[in-house]
């Protein structure tokens, strides 16, 4: 069993102070970026280390995306916005170890995290309980998750944009259905047939090599796709459901 990479109290914070950046964010009431109460936090996330030693309770990507899942958005650590933390922080806790969620509309997270918060998960013969509810989640994200092969990742325009921007670089005003993007003396020009459009795996290569941002140059995959840009990804994926989880 390959080893799981499991998010820090640090990497949670920061997804949070990722998302509070975005326009999303700061449209629907999210709160201060740090947690009221720290403890409670450090609890929601060390669900994932427990165990005795090296052994732990939750040994497989889903299982511990879950407990994750439920520890953010049950321990309500953060004064608001704890649901969407919790969404937002398993989705790039699965991407950390290549997994991604497949066949899943933004309504059917909706329904999990509304589930969860109104303890209607499981079946009127099952005992309400956390470990059941997380067991119940696990074979959800179970059903709903593959393995994403290296480097693989579609993204659409804005998402690229905003990752670059992160980057260093900018954008000339689309002309001709074309749009020049430049990192110093660098420009790569690539299709703007409108303004969001998902680009294809060796359009991205492409641009990453023109601008020298690819392993080549010394930025791998998991650099480029960074932990701020992920964040940037899932937020602009599931937009209505963050709208939806801020009116939960």
């Amino acid at each position: 069993m390959s080893k799981v990479t499991r998010l820090t109290e640090e990497e949670v914070v920061a997804i949070r102070k990722r998302m509070a950046e975005t326009e999303i964010a700061q449209k629907d009431a999210f709160g201060p970026v740090e947690p009221w109460n720290k403890d409670r936090l450090a609890s929601a996330v060390f669900r994932q280390y427990t165990g005795v030693g090296e052994k732990y309770k939750y040994n497989t990507v889903p299982e511990v995306a879950a407990t994750l899942f439920y520890g953010i958005a049950m321990s309500h650590a953060f004064e608001n916005g704890n649901k969407r933390t919790a969404t937002v922080s398993m989705l790039i806790m699965l991407d950390k170890n290549r997994h991604m969620i497949v066949d899943t509309t933004e309504k059917d997270l909706y329904d999990l995290a509304k589930s969860l918060v109104t303890h209607s998960l499981l079946d009127e013969n099952t005992d309400v309980t956390p470990d059941n509810e997380v067991d119940y989640i696990a074979g959800w994200i179970r059903e709903r998750s593959r393995e994403r092969v290296l480097g693989e990742q579609i993204i659409s325009f804005p998402q690229l944009r905003a990752i670059l921007e992160d980057m260093g670089c900018t954008f000339d005003a689309p002309y001709k259905n074309f749009i020049k993007i430049k990192k110093g003396g660098l420009s790569v020009k690539t299709g703007y047939p409108r303004p969001n459009f998902e680009l294809s795996i060796s359009e991205i290569k492409r641009i990453r090599r023109g601008l020298h941002l690819d392993e080549l140059h010394g930025t791998d995959t998991s650099g480029f796709y960074n932990l701020g840009g992920q964040v940037d990804i899932f937020i602009n994926k599931y937009r209505n459901l963050m709208k939806w989880l801020a009116d939960l």
